[in-house]
This record gives C-alpha cells, sequence and structure tokens, in this order.
C-alpha cells in the first residue's frame, strides 16, 4: 500500500502544481521566435502533462505486479492496450488543447468567438481536444480498476482509508474543474459517465472492497467531484 500512497499524492502534487501554474506570470510570457507559444503551453505540455501519464504508468506497473498479470489473459493483455491508448489519447489531445487554446486566446476575441478560423480554434480547444482528452483519461482509469479486480493485491485498513480521503480530494478539484466551469459539457459528461462507471463496477466488486485501494480511490474522487461539479453548474453559474 506504501507505492500506492506515495503514487495517490504524486498525483494530488500534479493536480495543485497545474493549478498554480495556470494562475502565474507563466501566461504572460510570449517566446520567440514570431510569439510561438507563451511560457504556460511548454511547461504544461513538456512538463505537467509528461507528469500526469508517468504516474498513472507506474499505477499501471503496480497494479499488474510488474505487467505479469498482462500475461495470464488476453482480456487483460486488451486492458493493458486500452491503458496504452488511453496515454496517446489523454496526451494528445492536452496538447490539442493547449495549442488551440493558445491560438484562441491569443488572436481570438474569446467572449463573441466570430469567423472561420476563430470558430475553428474554438472547436478544437473546448471540443476537438477536450474529447480526445477525455475519451483518454476514460481508457486510463477503466482498464486500472478491472486489472486490480483482476487480480487484488492490497488489503486496505483504516489508516488506509484516512490517508486515501485527502487526496482523493484534491484530484476531486480538477475533475470540478473541467465538469463545472468549462463553457461547454464535454466535461461534465465525461464525469457523469465514468463515475457513474465506475460506481457500477465497485458495486458488483462490492465483496472485495477492502482489496481495492485503486478502484475506492478512483469511486471517491468521481463521486465528490461530480456532486460538488453538478451543484456549482447547475444552481451557482450562470450558464
Amino acid at each position: 500500500m506504501k507505492r500506492l500512497h506515495i503514487l495517490f499524492s504524486l498525483t494530488s502534487l500534479s493536480v495543485v502544481l497545474v493549478t498554480i501554474e495556470r494562475f502565474s506570470f507563466t501566461t504572460k510570457v510570449l517566446l520567440q521566435p514570431y510569439s510561438f507559444l507563451r511560457l504556460h503551453e511548454i511547461i504544461q505540455i513538456l512538463v505537467l502533462i509528461l507528469a500526469t501519464v508517468i504516474i498513472p504508468f507506474f499505477l499501471f506497473k503496480a497494479v499488474t505486479n510488474d505487467f505479469s498479470l498482462l500475461k495470464t489473459s488476453r482480456k487483460n493483455l486488451f486492458l493493458g492496450v486500452s491503458f496504452i491508448a488511453g496515454i496517446y489519447f489523454y496526451a494528445s489531445g492536452n496538447a490539442f488543447h493547449e495549442l488551440a487554446s493558445f491560438l484562441l486566446n491569443q488572436y481570438c476575441d474569446v467572449d463573441k468567438v466570430s469567423g472561420g478560423l476563430c470558430e475553428s480554434l474554438f472547436f478544437n480547444d473546448y471540443y476537438t481536444g477536450n474529447i480526445l482528452y477525455f475519451i483518454g483519461a476514460f481508457l486510463i482509469t477503466v482498464p486500472l480498476i478491472l486489472l486490480e479486480i483482476a487480480q487484488p493485491r492490497h488489503i486496505m485498513v483504516k489508516r488506509d482509508f484516512w490517508l486515501l480521503v485527502p487526496n482523493c480530494l484534491i484530484y476531486a478539484l480538477a475533475i470540478i474543474a473541467y465538469a463545472a466551469f468549462d463553457r461547454v459539457l464535454v466535461g461534465l459528461v465525461y464525469t457523469v459517465v465514468t463515475t457513474l462507471v465506475i460506481v457500477a463496477i465497485l458495486f458488483v466488486q462490492r465483496k472485495k472492497f477492502l482489496q481495492l485501494p485503486v478502484t475506492n480511490y478512483m469511486a471517491v474522487t468521481y463521486v465528490v467531484g461530480m456532486i460538488v461539479a453538478c451543484v456549482v453548474r447547475f444552481h451557482f453559474l450562470p450558464f
């Protein structure tokens, strides 16, 4: 369990760093030549997004017992391939979103998007990039859960739950940011669908509850994120 708690904590750290960086001076620093990007996009794409795919890889390694579980059945191998596909879509969608977001915010009126180029950038920012990103996030999350269920390797005790909860709440903030505050509903739809899938899986496997730390971590994170996001979006925001 110690390794898992470290990875959960690193995930929380990555969420905090992504949030801090998005509100930092880096969003004002244009890089040369031709002001091709902000320092913000470089840090996001080359450092922070990279970290958010490396951490799940080590979760995958822990859950599959150093990948040995993938050799036990075609189903598990397929889940492993799905996880890799998720990494691809998650990373490419995130980079797609960052690039489109830079161009949209730099050269268009984001409050009143008009014209073919700006409308294309808006769609690529809020829809194309985000849809690819969320497809990737789903394909990372669900295979991890199903692989853990295929061969549980950890037993949770009371102390583990207390260590789990703070990391769940921090990770939930990232879900809330996408699901509650985005101009479009892509993030909210993803959150609702993924939450229902995770909760359904956990309900079916409830007899193994104490043997499923990654599943519990994801379930608490997504349930909290979905509930808060729905309350904020539909009761406190004007759109």
